[in-house]
């Protein structure tokens, strides 16, 4: 019976860990449906690691692109949409066909701007971190001199953009807000392509202002080009402002490194006990019942022994005194 309380206590342990993990903010990016091949996005990371490349399975259709390996030190583009790919620039008038250096697809602006057509809400359903979605980033409580017109949007995949907001709301003193759908080709989108401050992550997350107007957003057809409307100073010296664009650079979830291959005798045992473990307790702990019970029996056997021979000669004495009596009455 003692070992009841450890399985219990494993059983509450391996729930408790399993809640923790659930609240991690990393999210999962599978390649493969033949043998589920997945790679971690995850806040904070440094990323980095070997590129892999997406295998022809199912009529993916991203299948023979890189992804991954880019670091958190490539993270920050410019105000141009296309920026920040820290390899596969091959056609700089283009983002289609491009590699996906952080695991994230980039954002969609519609009609075809600059071939992000092949990244439109039709694959939605397959996006790495859901569907694209924008957030206001207000701050009410005083710690930043907040100036007038400075509000800023967030635009990314959903799971990155919550995780964002997050962090924004524990470091910058942002107001909670949940995500809205994105959506650039309606009329009453409150951010446009020409309001994006800052692209991040391979243009597949941007900082943008509704008080910020880029006039030559529009009619860029060069990735790498540096010519952009100058942001104006209540943003440009804003700490509200520095304080986004930091935590944006150091927590954006980025890709992991490619898991490492479980070779060794230790992992394998880890992988087997982390496997059997519960059960293997749970084992230990019947037998631990049975051996009580067995001991338990044989106690209890031995008493009735005991009772049994007691009684016995107290019935033989008894016989005994009946026939005295018999000799002393003739």
């Amino acid at each position: 019976m003692a070992s009841l309380p450890l399985v219990l206590i494993t059983l509450l342990i391996h729930l408790i860990s399993h809640q923790v993990r659930a609240n991690d903010p990393l999210f999962f990016v599978t390649t493969a449906l033949v043998n589920f091949d997945a790679r971690v996005v995850q806040g904070w990371s440094g990323g980095g690691g070997e590129r892999w490349t997406i295998t022809n399975d199912s009529n993916y259709p991203f299948a023979g692109r890189e992804f991954g390996a880019a670091d958190r030190w490539t993270l920050k583009g410019t105000q141009t949409f296309g920026s920040g790919y820290p390899y596969g620039n091959v056609d700089n008038s283009t983002i289609a066909g491009r590699p996906f250096p952080y695991g994230l697809w980039p954002l969609y602006w519609g009609n075809n701007m600059m071939g992000s057509d092949e990244y439109g809400p039709a694959l939605d359903g397959i996006r790495p971190g859901g569907q694209l979605v924008t957030i206001p980033l207000k701050t009410e409580d005083g710690t930043f001199n907040i100036t007038e017109g400075e509000m800023y949007h967030i635009i990314g995949d959903r799971d990155s953009a919550t995780f964002m907001m997050i962090s924004l709301v524990t470091s910058c003193h942002v107001t909670p807000a949940w995500p809205s759908k994105f959506d650039p080709t309606s009329p009453n989108s409150t951010v446009k392509l020409e309001n994006v401050v800052q692209y991040y992550r391979a243009s597949s997350f941007a900082l943008a202002s509704p008080g910020y107007n880029n006039t030559f957003a529009q009619g860029n057809t060069n990735t790498e080009s540096t010519e952009s409307t100058p942001i104006t100073d209540n943003m440009l010296y804003s700490e509200f402002h520095k304080c986004l664009d930091d935590v944006i650079l150091n927590a954006l979830p980025i890709m992991n490194w490619p898991p490492a291959p479980s070779n060794t005798l230790g992992d394998t045992m880890g992988i087997v006990f982390g496997i059997l473990g519960l059960p293997i307790l749970v084992g230990i702990g019947w037998v631990t019942i049975v051996i009580c019970t067995l001991i338990s029996g044989y106690r209890q056997n031995s008493r009735n022994r005991k009772m049994y021979a007691r009684k016995n000669r107290e019935a033989q004495l008894a016989a005994r005194k009946e026939s005295l009596k018999y000799e002393q009455f003739p």
